[in-house]
């Protein structure tokens, strides 16, 4: 009796000990899907933002389908859209004044931004005022942003030809003018982007620690020699990500350009992303507006690469250094 009692005994003890560890390990399988549930509605999001537009651009920059023949009408060609986009002359066109956009409007903000965080990287009666006015700019809508200085270089009725008249000087048509036409589309991306350079960089001045400064000034550094050798090496990291930003933004740039011209005169200011959208609802050719698209993805990711490897280097020098 003895012995049957203590193998009840036992047989009772291995059987909560199973459904315990059975019951720890389906808490272990649980725990180690939680963090996939918490993830999948931003992956979802994620794929269908992002991922599925890239892939379907793709698929679709493989096909000849002009959507003047209707929507149905498609023909595999391969590679034929990018071939067809290297012996367009257009193409050519919009691509170098997207890049001329790009290297000189770019230097001008942070130019223009580094000087403003110098000068007001400082407390005095009314600063925070001023930094917040200064910001304005940036959270002009483009399309809003482009009206304004249309209006403002209007012939006739503009602002800016009605004090020039007064001063003596002729009637100018400066959206009319293909050379003042591209000055106009940069100087007004210029105002309104630069306080955005403004910004990241006074983040990053102000995260200077000021003990390096001091001991700077005590070594007998002035203003120029603390700029180029403490400031602007510290600094780096920060002017890289912005120039990254800025670019990847100067790179869509779309709806400012086209309120102002159109792209006119001519082709005087059709910008790459204007002449993708001109190929795909102007000439109708979705193949070739996705082709495009792909190639300006393209040029996106070298010049992210390009910056990212570049300040990765910068990182492991003060590694170096600090070590």
């Amino acid at each position: 009796m003895r012995r049957k009692m203590s193998s009840k005994k036992l047989d009772i003890k291995q059987k909560n000990a199973t459904s315990k560890t059975n019951k720890r390990t389906k808490e272990g399988k649980a725990r180690g899907r939680a963090p996939f549930l918490f993830l999948a509605p931003a992956i979802i999001i994620v794929f269908a933002v992002l991922i599925f537009p890239i892939l379907f651009s793709l698929v679709v920059s493989t096909y000849n389908w002009p959507l003047s023949e209707g929507a149905g009408i498609r023909r595999f060609v391969g590679f034929g859209n990018y071939l067809a986009l290297t012996q367009d002359s257009e193409f050519w066109n919009s691509l170098k004044l997207q890049l001329g956009f790009i290297f000189i409007a770019i230097p001008i903000e942070l130019l223009f931004g580094f000087a403003a965080a110098l000068l007001l990287n400082r407390e005095f009666f009314g600063a925070r005022i001023v930094r917040s006015l200064l910001l304005l700019p940036v959270f002009f809508l483009p399309i809003l942003s482009g009206m304004t200085w249309r209006f403002m270089l209007q012939p006739r009725y503009g602002p800016l030809n009605n004090l020039l008249i007064k001063l003596g000087a002729p009637e100018i048509s400066w959206l009319g003018n293909p050379t003042t036409a591209y000055i106009a589309i940069i100087v007004q991306d210029v105002w309104r982007m630069w306080p955005f350079m403004f910004m990241l960089l006074y983040a990053g001045l102000t995260a200077i620690p000021q003990e390096l400064l001091e001991a700077a000034e005590i070594d007998g550094a002035g203003f120029w020699k603390k700029l180029w050798s403490v400031i602007i090496p510290l600094l780096m990291p920060t002017i890289l990500t912005s120039v990254l930003l800025r670019i990847i933004d100067a790179l869509r740039v779309f709806s400012e350009v086209y309120v102002m011209t159109e792209g006119g005169p001519g082709s005087a200011t059709m910008l790459f992303s204007l002449y993708t959208q001109r190929q795909a609802f102007g000439y109708q050719k979705v193949g070739m507006a996705s082709a495009m698209a792909i190639f300006l993805l393209i040029i996106s990711i070298v010049f992210a690469l390009t910056l990212v490897r570049k300040n990765m280097s910068l990182d492991v020098l003060e590694e170096k250094a600090g070590a």
